[in-house]
């Protein structure tokens, strides 16, 4: 039993862990910003005003959004579950 739970608790740490690794960001909820401007820009082809996007977010849009979205989550919770199920709506 014991080492179920370590396994549940080490599987949730890296789903919490991997959206600020796999975007290079400082939160969840930057990475969540960086993943909805990567997926609306890479097909247009606008590399520049992608990193400039980027290298401005602070996370307080997808906090605001997820607020609204999932309301008894913590921000920063709601922006993992987010990041893992992404928006439709956020899609240009």
């Amino acid at each position: 039993m014991l080492k179920l739970l370590g396994f549940i608790l080490v599987v949730a740490g890296g789903a919490y862990i991997f959206p600020q690794l796999y975007e290079e960001q400082r939160g969840p909820c930057q990475a969540l910003e960086t993943k909805a401007i990567r997926l609306n820009t890479e097909s247009a082809g606008r590399d520049a005003l992608s990193n400039l996007a980027v290298s401005l977010t602070d996370g307080a849009i997808a906090r605001d959004k997820v607020a609204r979205d999932y309301p008894n989550l913590p921000p920063r919770l709601g922006c993992v579950v987010a990041y893992y199920n992404f928006p439709e709506d956020w899609r240009l």
